[in-house]
């Protein structure tokens, strides 16, 4: 297996764990902000591998892995945003 295959599997099994372990705290309905904190960094590192890897941005310097990663950032954020003014409440 050529070396630019053997890391695509192994950033696919990554992207299959993280997945399975975000699956598994919903399971277990487990919450809280450090949850969910955790959970958008592991969005954030699954987005962000999708950029590199399969995408094929990561030696590219370009605009677009900018934009990409742009708006992986800004979605993060305001996924986040709406959680906590979800649980802080508006007044």
């Amino acid at each position: 297996m050529e070396k630019a295959n053997r890391n695509a599997f192994w950033v696919w099994l990554a992207l299959v764990v993280l997945t399975l372990v975000t699956w598994m705290v919903g399971e277990l309905g487990y919450g809280g902000v450090s949850v969910v904190a955790l959970l958008l960094l592991s969005v954030s590192l699954k987005g962000q591998l999708v950029i590199d890897v399969f995408m094929g941005l990561a030696q590219v310097d370009s605009r677009w892995k900018w934009v990409l990663t742009g708006w992986l950032i800004t979605v993060v954020l305001l996924i986040g945003l709406a959680y906590w003014i979800s649980v802080r409440g508006v007044h």
